[in-house]
């Protein structure tokens, strides 16, 4: 079986040869060919350089878009800071009032800014594979992208305070985010990560009630458009897998907080991904114990699932450790 055919028999309820390995690879796939992050973020042909090497080093089933939470607001005119060895950060946010809000417009994500390198490394991807690995693009999920362009805390009290211009801004990153996504697939994506990691923050009954929803529209739009979708919500979701398993997506990978069991009872088959602690589980441990903490994640975590960890492999994981997670799909009992 091709990298595509195991991951979309998993993801269908159907046989594969053996377990996809889906672990995201960012700041570790920049200093795997010696370049500095920066430079990773800002062309598309490293970022495309970089997650090739990591495939074709380790066995990867998946050559990933996802960089940095910080394209589209970019896009939307927010100044950033790069650094050499870790994600931009915003100098400011663009949107202090509803003002700011209704001055906004969508971005085109081909009009030459952040979003459209990220198109490009989607076109470059589907060259280069030959259809061969899921090409997984990426886009921020609504509350996240809020977020992005608000300010974390002031999203987070205009939830409280101001509840309608929370969900107006929401409505906009729902538009922005469907745009982005459809320019991806377009360009030769075969899946795409929603990450919604502002998500964890808030309580199971505002994410049921107001996030999972524009979640669903998001997911809609992509299935429609024929490509599958991989949801990541950072930190414990706890009290939210049902939403998030209503929102369709096709995998659902769980940060490390997260009892993986009690997640599989309340979304029972559902592709369930994850959830290896990245630093402790993974750079700060060994071969050895690195295949028994995954056998133990996958016996727990149920069928279906694709094997990768509660978020990215970190920056300075020794390469035993790298090795040791790829054996794991290898070796796992097939199902």
């Amino acid at each position: 079986m091709t990298s595509r055919e195991r991951t979309w028999a998993k993801l269908e309820g159907r046989p594969s040869d053996r377990l996809p390995a889906h672990p995201l690879f960012m700041i570790y796939a920049a200093d795997l060919i010696g370049e500095s992050y920066e430079r990773y973020l800002k062309d598309f042909r490293i970022l495309v350089r970089g997650q090739m090497v990591v495939a074709e080093r380790y066995g990867a089933d998946v050559v990933s878009c996802c960089s940095d939470p910080w394209r589209e607001a970019a896009d939307c005119g927010t100044p950033l800071r790069f650094f050499d060895h870790q994600p931009p950060a915003a100098l400011r946010h663009v949107v202090s009032c509803a003002a700011d809000l209704a001055r906004l417009k969508v971005p085109d994500p081909l009009g030459g800014g952040r979003m459209t390198d990220r198109v490009r490394a989607c076109e470059e991807f589907r060259r280069q594979t030959n259809g061969e690995l899921v090409v997984l693009g990426w886009i921020e999920g609504p509350l996240a992208e809020a977020a992005d362009l608000r300010g974390m805390n002031e999203m987070l009290e205009d939830i409280a305070a101001d509840p309608d211009f929370a969900a107006a801004l929401m409505d906009f990153a729902v538009e922005m985010e469907t745009a982005f996504a459809l320019a991806q697939i377009r360009a030769g994506a075969d899946m795409i990560g929603i990450g919604d990691a502002a998500a964890s923050l808030v309580s199971p009954a505002y994410y049921r009630r107001e996030v999972a929803p524009r979640e669903k529209k998001v997911v809609d739009a992509i299935h429609a458009a024929g490509a599958k979708v991989r949801l990541h919500i950072c930190g414990d979701t706890s009290g939210k897998f049902e939403a998030m398993a209503a929102t369709g997506a096709d995998f659902i990978e769980l940060d490390y907080p997260v009892d993986i069991a009690r997640a599989r009872a309340a979304m029972p088959g559902v592709c369930l991904g994850g959830n290896l602690n990245p630093v402790a589980g993974c750079r700060d441990s060994e071969p050895a114990r690195i295949m028994r903490d995954l056998a133990d994640i996958h016996r727990r975590a149920g069928e279906p699932y694709i094997l990768s960890l509660g978020c990215e492999v970190p920056p300075g994981t020794p390469e035993a450790n790298v090795r040791a997670i790829f054996e794991y799909a290898r070796s796992a009992p097939r199902v």
